[in-house]
């Protein structure tokens, strides 16, 4: 897998699980501290976070971070 398809993939799977919780990119962004446009790019596979602020979205997800960044499984699952 390229590195800008594995960027989209870990940006779905933020995306599906910040929807499914019911919380808008404004706020989740100011949950976890990142600005709202940086979280819109991670979301759609234009930036490339940090370890740092994957574990920031993964704690305001409750979701364990190598859920997040793991391609192959479905985070609606």
């Amino acid at each position: 897998m390229k590195s800008d398809e594995y960027r989209k993939a870990i940006g779905a799977k933020v995306r599906i699980a910040r929807r499914a919780r019911g919380i808008s990119v404004e706020r989740f962004a100011l949950m976890v501290g990142i600005d709202r446009n940086y979280l819109r790019d991670i979301e759609y596979g234009r930036a490339n976070p940090t370890v740092d602020v994957m574990v920031k979205i993964s704690n305001g997800l409750a979701t364990p971070v190598w859920e997040l960044m793991n391609p192959t499984k479905d985070s609606r699952s």
